[in-house]
């Protein structure tokens, strides 16, 4: 068996990346390839007791800085786990200047960059900060992995991408955990009361790349056409209030529904008819994978990769108005066969447990 070390900086379960992780790990074999996850930051809810229940560890680390005392630190860690992993696999790729020189000096010979997103970060600050940070990454990582052909090639550049270094590791979900079942979509709809209604939802966490003002503008239009119209927003995030605000100022209080965080996503998605992910910027996002999974007709930003396009969909640019989106997303086919659909998205490279062995070989390959 070997050992990959993951570098996150948390293990929340509000984390997209931490969520795309858990779902390899837990179907990777683990008699092959076990997990052990080094963070600085803390969470209320995280993913720590799972971890150990499938045989992982976690490590908690100072928050990374430039001083002389992190630096030791690292140092001193990765010298008492010489030899025990065959490669360090980096999620928060601005690190990668402090973690792969300090890892390879200890011995662990494979480095892996894995890119998220299209952009290093929504605050200009933080996003200056990264791009910079991230310069010397190709030189100092020896595998380069993306979530997909648009984020590898934001980081890693098209030349990488099309001499097939950069290795796309799909955002792969549990296909079947998501296959439509009218029984629980009614079932659903009567307990959150809204049974006749044209059901519209978004999931994601109140930040600025999730775009909810647009959302809420974009709703707000389509409930003028179709009274009986609901909003399901899942998440909660920064900004949670301001939204909410938003919501009572145009009157929508008795059409948006806030559900905060939910364990039962499967479920929900059930009993929608249409899925908005109007993102600013993503990599891949799971979400609109397991959507697509349920057999609902998803409407995303053109600021998405084309690349989650699986089945029923639009893909509009955000630079069109409000007043547009609402007119074609009340033109959207709502009358797919939904039940078909996730063999659809199985079929095009989304299934976990396909995914996790394809993933099992890149590592093992590693060790050889």
């Amino acid at each position: 068996m070997i050992k990959i070390l993951h570098l996150v900086s948390s293990l929340s379960i509000k984390s997209g990346v931490m969520s795309v992780i858990m779902n390899y790990y837990r179907n990777i074999d683990k008699n092959k390839v076990q997990f052990d996850f080094c963070y600085f930051m803390d969470g209320e809810d995280t993913y720590e007791a799972e971890i150990n229940s499938l045989g992982g560890h976690t490590i908690k680390i100072s928050r990374p800085s430039l001083s002389i005392k992190f630096f030791n630190e690292i140092n001193g860690f990765f010298e008492k786990q010489k030899g025990i992993y065959t490669a360090l696999h980096i999620h928060e790729i601005y690190l990668t200047f402090i973690f792969a020189t300090i890892a390879k000096k200890n011995g662990i010979k494979n480095v892996i960059t894995h890119c998220h997103a299209t952009q290093y970060s929504d605050k200009k600050i933080n996003a200056l900060r990264n791009r910079i940070l991230c310069i010397p990454l190709k030189k100092q990582a020896n595998y380069y992995f993306s979530c997909s052909k648009a984020a590898g090639s934001f980081l890693y550049g098209e030349k990488y991408l099309k001499t097939e270094k950069v290795k796309i590791i799909n955002n792969a979900i549990d296909c079947e955990k998501y296959k439509f079942d009218p029984n629980i979509r009614s079932v659903m709809r009567k307990k959150l009361g809204i049974e006749k209604n044209l059901v519209i939802g978004h999931i994601g966490r109140f930040n600025k790349q999730k775009n909810h003002s647009f959302l809420i503008d974009l709703f707000y239009l389509i409930q003028k056409k179709e009274k009986n119209a609901k909003l399901l927003l899942v998440g909660d995030g920064p900004l949670f209030q301001t939204i909410q605000e938003k919501v009572k100022k145009l009157n929508l209080n008795n059409n948006v529904i806030f559900l905060g965080r939910r364990k039962d996503i499967p479920d929900i998605l059930q009993a929608m008819d249409i899925f908005l992910l109007p993102s600013l910027f993503e990599g891949l996002p799971v979400v609109g994978v397991e959507a697509q999974a349920s057999g609902l007709p998803v409407v995303f930003s053109n600021s998405i990769t084309q690349e989650i396009c699986l089945f029923n969909y639009k893909y509009l640019d955000l630079n069109q108005s409000p007043e547009y989106w609402a007119q074609e997303v009340l033109s959207i086919d709502r009358n797919c066969n939904r039940i078909q659909a996730f063999l659809n998205v199985k079929e095009k490279g989304f299934d976990i447990k396909e995914e996790a062995k394809k993933l099992e070989n890149i590592y093992l390959e590693m060790d050889i």
